[in-house]
């Protein structure tokens, strides 16, 4: 009687570490948590929070707005910019245009006097009726004129060429970047998904790239997952894997082996002896069949069919 007792306490104590490890007879499994991508969700522009338009738990589709932000001095430099812009693409106006040439023509006149009294004082100087340094003074005189007239044409040629191509041009791309960079005060939703978590409030300062909110994306789920390295062996990319969920007991859903970690984790750096070896364990990314009912956050165990019922296990799996 005594040794019956003893060997069902023995098969209740077996039983109780495989319950552990797996949900069936077979295989042992692993335990993760179902993934999916998710966005951090910013603006490339600070700002003061203005209105936010969605609240924690809603669906939001892609181009929805999820916060307005506010940042007047923006909005002050991308008017100073299209008044330059304007001032540049209207060109110099008419009058300044005929003032530059009326100055041109009155240095013209001054110049052909001054060449004149320049010739009378030479000839002067010849009979000695002036000075040396006054026949100096008009011819000096002559010079003068001669360089004020010829910047003041150049005055006049470019007053009537216009603004320069490029001067355009860079006014024009000033006011791309400022009309970007006031988009950005918009935070829109990347894509299909749950806005999971809303970081800010109204009111709030939000300096560039700060997060505004957390977007967990539709699309393609995983599960990651840390198995012995003696498990390598009997586990390929592409296999097939039974996934069991916590929120659908007795329901399995399919899985497939997307991604196995080259590196060990959770071991020391130098791995010298075999009992060492034995604590290592290795990332496994396992991709979840879509449209399944699974989500996001779900505690799930993988079983990996090829796996041997007697596979070894890691003393802290």
């Amino acid at each position: 009687m005594w040794c019956r007792c003893l060997g069902l306490v023995l098969l209740l104590m077996l039983g109780s570490l495989g319950v552990g490890c797996s949900r069936q007879s077979g295989p042992p499994a692993v335990s993760g948590t179902v993934e999916a991508d998710e966005v951090q969700v910013s603006s490339r522009t600070g700002g003061r929070v203005a209105a936010l338009h969605v609240r924690e738990g809603d669906a939001v589709v892609p181009g929805q707005v999820i916060a307005d932000l506010s940042a007047p001095e923006l909005v002050a430099q991308k008017e100073q910019a299209a008044a330059q812009w304007a001032e540049w693409e209207a060109g110099p106006r008419a009058q300044e245009i005929a003032q530059a040439q009326a100055e041109v023509s009155s240095l013209e006149s001054q110049l052909l006097q001054a060449r004149d009294d320049a010739r009378r004082a030479r000839e002067l100087f010849q009979t000695s009726v002036v000075t040396a340094a006054e026949r100096d003074r008009a011819e000096t005189e002559v010079k003068t004129l001669e360089g004020r007239l010829e910047a003041a044409k150049q005055r006049w040629e470019l007053l009537r060429a216009g603004t320069r191509p490029e001067r355009l041009e860079q006014a024009r791309a000033q006011l791309a970047e400022l009309d970007a960079r006031l988009a950005e005060l918009r935070v829109a939703a990347p894509g299909h998904g749950l806005l999971e978590v809303l970081s800010v409030k109204v009111g709030d300062v939000v300096g560039p790239g700060r997060p505004v909110a957390t977007v967990v994306l539709d699309g393609p789920l995983w599960v990651r997952v840390y198995v012995p390295q003696t498990w390598l062996g009997h586990i390929a990319l592409g296999d097939s894997v039974t996934v069991q969920a916590d929120a659908f007991p007795g329901r399995e859903f399919t899985g497939r082996v997307d991604q196995i970690h080259r590196q060990a984790e959770f071991t020391p750096r130098n791995v010298q002896t075999a009992q060492d070896r034995i604590r290592q364990v290795f990332g496994i990314k396992v991709a979840l069949e879509p449209g399944e009912g699974l989500r996001a956050g779900m505690t799930v165990e993988v079983t990996f069919p090829k796996l041997p019922a007697d596979a070894p296990q890691h003393p802290n799996l």
